[in-house]
């Protein structure tokens, strides 16, 4: 989710004023898979100290795991619209996009690098495969393109796309390409293959809801949880249609995450009513057909502080964090209360004049990304609740510039 260019940061922007902020909505997310296959020479390698730098040739590949991250990042540091950037940077349209893998620590490595984009799109990391081995970034553009980078290489390989891209899990084998409902024409989804070759139409034309464009893959692959106009439906990776999951009085759901690590039997959806469609609550579904129970309270907008919304959430020893959105564009960190409203947390290092994007859960920390107030990337950090310490991992102060797009390790997020 980036999540920059999906649905809720367009709902955001939309609703609540005439910015945009960047939040995951259309995500498929599985349990820690086993690292990459390594070679000896890799594994022999330490990692990186914090705010170091390694070629790929240097990638302790037997380390990495939970904790790791794939980021881009530019020497453009991510600033509001409308505000000058510092003298003597690049511009966007000049400056390359470096995809880096970040150890926990903070060293990073250098895996590839993309050409500046003059005036087309970003190229967006949006997937890390299952096994380890491949990141996957979507181009947007007429046409829009699919990337897959082998992170032992390198190397790119470029498909044209029609529709917004995610690798199957568990391994990354295939894409499956959603696409969003556009005026009279309904949201479909379908699995390709990695050179682009078209595998199977699912038939959400069948389902008892209307299909929304947004799905979640369990971590074995077998089965997908759709989103739709009233609760959830499953479907088999086969095509097979499975039955409705209701979430009773909401008119719009979407999975987001499984909710307890490791299993694949309840997922975090976010809901919307139809007397409040454009704001947002949280609730667990059973995929075995139990009933739902809500995460958060109703919102409508006016029922805590600058509450517009809840997009997700996870659940550390330090208690319920919520990834929520607030006026203008911003997101911010918020902690669940006992009546299943937020209060906002304020995250050291971090203004509070900032946006903040939850990247994915490390044990007991959050991995996080500070934004400009409804403008671009800075710096990735680490942040403990429990000691209310943060590690900035990249960007600013470690190696200036801007971090633009972040994906966790699988089981992560």
């Amino acid at each position: 989710m980036k999540i920059t260019t999906t649905a809720i940061a367009a709902l955001t922007a939309m609703f609540v004023g005439g910015c945009t902020a960047s939040t995951g909505s259309t995500a498929v997310h599985s349990a820690p898979a086993s690292p990459a296959p390594t070679t000896s020479a890799a594994a022999a390698q330490p990692a990186a100290a914090r705010g170091a730098e390694g070629p790929i040739e240097s990638i302790p590949w037997s380390q990495v795991g939970p904790g790791w991250m794939l980021a881009t990042w530019s020497p453009v540091s991510g600033t509001r619209p409308g505000e000058d950037p510092p003298a003597g940077e690049p511009t966007r349209d000049v400056a390359k996009t470096t995809l880096y893998l970040v150890d926990p620590a903070g060293g990073r490595y250098q895996i590839t690098t993309f050409p500046p984009p003059g005036e087309k799109a970003e190229p967006e990391l949006v997937d890390w495969s299952g096994d380890g081995s491949k990141a996957l970034f979507h181009t947007a553009g007429d046409p829009a393109t699919a990337t897959v980078v082998d992170l032992h290489t390198g190397k790119q390989t470029t498909v044209t796309v029609d529709g917004y891209p995610r690798f199957t899990r568990p391994d990354g084998k295939a894409l499956l390409l959603s696409h969003d409902r556009m005026s009279e024409t309904p949201a479909t989804l379908e699995r390709v293959d990695l050179a682009g070759q078209p595998q199977l139409t699912y038939p959400t034309d069948k389902l008892k809801n209307e299909y929304n464009g947004r799905f979640l893959s369990t971590p074995d692959g077998s089965r997908l949880v759709l989103g739709t106009a009233s609760g959830l439906a499953i479907i088999g990776n086969d095509g097979t249609v499975g039955a409705p999951l209701p979430v009773p009085g909401q008119a719009d759901c979407s999975p987001v995450r499984w909710w307890d690590e490791g299993s694949d039997s309840t997922v975090l959806a976010r809901c919307t009513t139809s007397d409040s469609w454009y704001t947002s609550s949280l609730w667990r579904v059973p995929i075995d057909g139990g009933a739902p129970t809500a995460l958060t309270a109703p919102n409508n907008g006016n029922n805590s502080g600058k509450d517009l919304g809840d997009v997700n959430a996870w659940n550390l020893p330090a208690g319920t964090f919520v990834q929520a959105l607030g006026p203008c564009g911003v997101i911010y960190l918020a902690k669940l209360t006992d009546d299943g409203t937020t209060t906002p947390v304020s995250v050291p290092q971090v203004s509070d004049a900032k946006s903040i994007e939850v990247i994915g859960v490390d044990g007991n920390a959050l991995d996080l990304q500070a934004q400009a107030a409804c403008g671009g990337g800075q710096s990735l950090l680490r942040f403990d609740p429990e000691t209310n310490t943060t590690t900035v991992l990249l960007g600013p102060p470690i190696n200036g510039g801007g971090v633009i797009d972040a994906v966790p390790y699988e089981g992560q997020r």
